[in-house]
């Protein structure tokens, strides 16, 4: 036996005869001096009464052994039964009253202080309980170790090596051991002895356990140990609960371990089971665990085998919100459903899982954990299984992985898994087949994934994918595109290195509908996709692209130089973009963009294009743009033009657009602006459906004003030489509408007052309504009334109506125009009148009944008065020379007049046939009048004048040679050559044609008192 086992054994002994000292003394003729004389031998200080000392039994009575003051033993009585053999005295039992014992742990070695020396030394034989009655009503033992105090209480009866039943209860308030402090321990264990085989047995508690990382509340446990007979083997069970453990960042509640266990010095094996009511953690919550397994522990080394089983295992809330969001980031993605349908399937599994897995633990030199026959199952259905492989995890091998994973259920794709490995540490290579995945509208298929992972390499992914899905408000059909992907050591991913081919059999975006096509990414950097840490980036380069679909009911095409994507930030750029629906075409020369969850919005630069057959061209766009999934709106500013070949007006800014593209229909808004004076001219709204290829405008014109620094000709190059210095308001509406087959137009235009220079003499308060019949072709109804205050060809003419029609290609059709003039009416014979062309303009103007008096009032003639009503007719031809008449005639009616010059000679002496011709000339009446007036109108006018029939009138000298030269047939033929009082030529004329008269009149006297000798009165003074 040796020395550590015989020293237990007799720690045993004298643990059950209070203190021990009685066991060993017995041996000894108990008689006072021998004990004396053995414990002076033993340098053993002692004190002890001897109640009774009998033949074979001996009574001692207040026993102390050690320091008086601090004694190892104290004993209120010990009582020994001894038997006389050959050999000598023999003890063979032992009964003690109440005993106290101070006990030290030192070194791994129990001390009982001074009766260390009273027990004998080992015999270096096994370990054996000697063949001794023991009866202790009442043993304690005071307990010092390194890591605590205990205090144990033993009691019982029996023989020693066979029969003894006893109870020990320890107490320790607060221990430190390995690492772990224990409060509060209490135990109550059963002691037995069978056939010279110890067992104890019973119940422990302790208030808390702390470990490293690890806490334990209400601890308790059951112990049954049996040792054998030699104390060389042991077995028994143990059991312990724990209301709640804590480690690391996991919390387990209602902690139950069950062992099972035997083993000698060399080895101990065990079985056992683990269960949990409750393991709950920052990530992962589980109802019950519970495992099943054995363990050895063999010269240091562990191993651990089993099974081990989680019920009702769920992940935090947080991280199912983390999983049921991991398709957010590819929201509007064609492959977002299939995501996000996965990650919310997922994210129910996780909230009650089952978990099954064989285990195979084992610790020495190496640490290996190898997994097999995994399984992982949901309450929605959802599992995961490994089989046909395992999973080894070592230090410092690494990871090992070989075998069949399968997923799926619970609406999770269903996926097959082939894994294999050469040797721990190496490259994992395998193969996935994954069955058609749908899910919420998307659909996705892959070709078996090849992999590669681990080793010294990177790990890399290679599969065709086919993805049919959601796209921005759209949808895309049988996108196919390759996948090669490859995570390198630092944890990088990248997606597709080299240029990429990708088809499509259809896309479909709100209305617009493509028919397929093949286009070529190219990465912008190292890889199509890159993902790190610090995020996703990458970005394509597309060339120049066609495609073809429809939107809208109508043919599309869209045609793009390039194009480039940014995944950082989802932004991309397209250049000379130019699209055409059905006969809408929409152009920039640069779109860029982002795109967003619900859609995309960015900016455009170069905008232009055409809405329909609408005759308005858009160019020089620039502005904003956004789609929501299903609208496509563009706002800024852009130039508005005439399509015909020979503009009808001048170009537009058009300002504050509104462009919005809804299905199948267009709808635009804006403010027309002249753009070199920023001037407000229209609103615009336009409304296009591109299924027929139908739509209508609506033109707005609140009111625009014209000034001297804003003219028509900003506005229309028609107006050009007809019209000029126009000055007053104009409103109204036009209508626009339109088929693929015509363009109808519309609109109503009225003005109150508007002066204006036009080619036949200034105009003033011109007012009236036009309604258009083809606005753009400035076609009117007929019948529109035109009135006007004042309209001066060279003779004033005021409070004019005219009745006219606007004709195509820039004709007006007078029908009726009608002024009073001078006490009788001037009209305007019907006339087609072409502003089209150079060709000349003919009018015809009628004078009935006008009085010749008045007609010379209107030009303040004060030294000429006359008298008679003339009727006649005044054709008007209007050219690129200017305007004149030809052959106009003015003729008196029957009754004739009077004409009286009150000027005065500047000629005194003109003879006596002179004065003649003077005095009968100066007051005379006549019987007809004729004026034929042919010229310019603002150059030099021919007129003739032929008198017949005249008599001197009021004031004229008579005597009888005039009296009867008046009575001969005397015709007077008058010519005049002077300028026809040149009102055209003067600017100023248009605002003030009175003005013009005084100015032009003085000229034309002149000139006939220079011919004819005749001067006005000196009071006379004609500015």
């Amino acid at each position: 036996m040796s020395d550590t086992g015989r020293r237990i054994a007799m720690a045993v002994s004298v643990l059950a005869l209070a203190a021990g000292g009685g066991l060993w003394l017995s041996r000894v003729p108990i008689a006072t001096r021998v004990i004396d004389k053995e414990l002076a031998a033993k340098g053993v200080p002692a004190r002890y009464h001897i109640a009774d000392l009998g033949l074979g039994r001996q009574r001692l009575t207040d026993v102390v052994i050690g320091d008086p003051a601090h004694p190892d033993m104290v004993a209120d009585w010990i009582e020994t039964q001894t038997d006389l053999t050959l050999a000598g005295p023999k003890l063979i039992a032992v009964r003690a009253g109440q005993v106290r014992i101070a006990a030290r742990l030192r070194d791994g070695k129990l001390s009982l202080g001074v009766i260390d020396r009273l027990l004998p030394a080992s015999s270096g034989g096994p370990m054996t309980l000697p063949v001794l009655d023991v009866d202790v009503a009442d043993a304690r033992i005071a307990l010092d170790t390194p890591y605590g105090a205990a205090a144990l209480r033993l009691s019982g009866r029996g023989r020693l090596n066979d029969g003894f039943r006893g109870r020990l209860a320890a107490d320790a308030p607060r221990l430190t051991l390995a690492g772990c402090r224990i409060g509060a321990l209490h135990a109550d264990m059963a002691l037995r002895v069978t056939a010279t085989a110890p067992r104890i047995a019973g119940p422990a508690r302790a208030a808390a356990i702390a470990c490293d990382g690890a806490a334990a509340q209400a601890v308790a446990g059951d112990l049954d140990l049996g040792l054998s007979p030699r104390f060389d083997r042991w077995f028994g069970r143990t059991q312990v609960t724990a209301a709640r453990v804590e480690a690391a960042a996991a919390t387990l509640r209602n902690v139950n371990l069950a062992t099972r266990f035997r083993g000698d010095a060399a080895r101990t094996t065990g079985i056992g089971t683990v269960m949990v009511d409750g393991v709950q953690t920052a990530a992962v919550t589980s109802g019950a665990t519970d495992w099943h397994g054995q363990w050895r522990l063999t010269n240091g080394r562990a191993t651990l085998a089993g099974r081990l089983v989680a019920q009702h295992v769920a992940l935090s809330a947080a991280g199912r919100r983390g999983i049921a969001t991991l398709g957010d980031s590819a929201a509007g993605l064609p492959v977002a459903p299939l995501l996000a349908g996965a990650a919310q399937d997922a994210a129910r599994a996780s909230r009650d899982l089952q978990l099954a897995a064989e285990l195979a633990l084992s610790t020495g030199d190496r640490t290996l954990l190898t997994v097999e026959r995994a399984a992982v199952t949901a309450a929605t259905g959802a599992h995961a299984t490994l089989d046909d492989g395992a999973v080894t995890i070592g230090h410092p091998a690494g990871v090992q992985l070989a075998g069949r994973v399968t997923l799926g259920g619970g609406g999770l794709p269903d996926a097959t898994i082939r894994l294999a490995q050469a040797a721990p540490g190496a490259a994992v290579s395998g193969t996935a087949q994954v069955a058609p995945y749908a899910r919420d509208g998307a659909a996705l298929t892959l070709t078996p994934v090849r992999f590669t992972t681990g080793g010294q390499g990177a790990t890399r992914i290679a599969t065709d994918a086919t993805l049919s899905g959601p796209l921005a408000g759209g949808r895309v059909e049988r996108l196919r595109i390759p996948i090669a992907a490859a995570w390198d050591r630092r944890g990088q991913l990248t997606v597709n290195r080299d240029c990429t081919p990708i088809e499509f059999e259809r896309l479909a975006i709100s209305s617009l509908t493509l028919d397929g096509g093949a286009l070529r990414l190219c990465p912008t950097g190292a890889a199509l996709v890159e993902v790190s840490r610090s995020g996703i980036k990458g970005g394509a380069r597309l060339g120049a692209t066609r495609l073809d679909g429809t939107l809208g009911g109508s043919a599309f095409r869209l045609d793009t130089r390039g194009a480039t994507l940014a995944l950082a930030d989802r932004g991309f750029v397209l250049t000379d973009v130019a699209t055409t629906i059905g006969t809408t075409r929409i152009a920039a020369t640069r779109l860029a963009g982002q795109v967003t969850g619900g859609g995309a919005q960015g900016t455009f630069a170069g905008g232009g294009g055409q809405v329909g057959t609408v005759p308005l061209l858009m160019s020089a766009g620039e502005g904003n743009w956004r789609f929501d999934g299903r609208r496509l709106v563009l706002d800024g500013a852009l130039r508005v033009a005439d399509t015909a070949a020979t503009p009808r007006f001048q170009p537009m800014a058009a300002r504050d657009i509104a462009f919005v593209l809804d299905g199948g229909t267009i709808r635009a808004t804006g403010q027309l602006v002249e753009p070199t004076t920023g001037t407000p001219v229209a609103r615009l709204a336009i409304d296009h459906r591109l299924s027929s290829g139908s739509g209508a405008a609506v033109l707005r014109v609140p009111g625009i004003t014209f000034t001297k620094g804003f003219q028509p000709e900003l506005l229309t190059r028609l107006t050009f030489g007809v019209i000029a210095d126009v000055s007053g308001t104009m409103r109204g509406e036009g209508q626009i509408r339109w088929t693929p087959q015509r363009v109808d137009s519309t609109g109503l235009f009225s003005t109150d007052a508007m002066n204006l220079a036009a080619a036949f003499g200034p105009v003033t308060g011109l007012a009236g309504t036009i309604r258009f019949t083809d606005l753009l072709g400035l076609v009117s109804a007929p019948d529109q009334v035109a009135t006007v205050t004042s309209i001066n060809p060279g003779i004033a003419v005021t409070d004019g109506r005219i009745v006219y029609r606007l004709l195509p290609d820039l004709k007006v059709q007078v029908q009726t125009a009608r002024w009073p003039f001078a006490g009788g009416t001037l009209t305007l014979d019907p006339t087609t009148l072409d502003f089209g062309s150079d060709a000349a303009r003919r009018m015809t103007f009628r004078v009935d009944g006008m009085d010749a008096g008045k007609f010379l009032q209107q030009f303040d003639f004060s030294n000429l008065n006359a008298t008679g009503t003339f009727d006649g007719v005044l054709p008007m031809i209007f050219d690129e020379q200017g305007g004149r008449i030809a052959d106009g005639r003015l003729t008196a009616r029957e009754g004739g007049g009077s004409i009286a010059y009150l000027g005065e000679l500047t000629e005194k002496d003109l003879g006596v046939w002179g004065n003649l011709a003077f005095q009968s000339l100066r007051s005379l009446t006549y019987r007809s009048l004729d004026v034929q007036m042919n010229g310019p109108l603002a150059g030099e006018m021919v007129t003739g004048v032929s008198f017949t029939g005249i008599k001197q009138g009021t004031g004229a000298k008579s005597n009888f040679l005039l009296r009867r030269l008046t009575r001969l047939p005397i015709r007077f033929n008058i010519t005049i050559r002077a300028p026809f009082r040149g009102l055209i030529d003067s600017a100023a004329s248009f605002y003030d044609p009175q003005r013009l008269v005084k100015r032009n009149l003085q000229a034309l006297i002149d000139e006939q008192n220079r011919k004819t000798g005749v001067q006005p009165p000196a009071s006379e003074n004609v500015p």
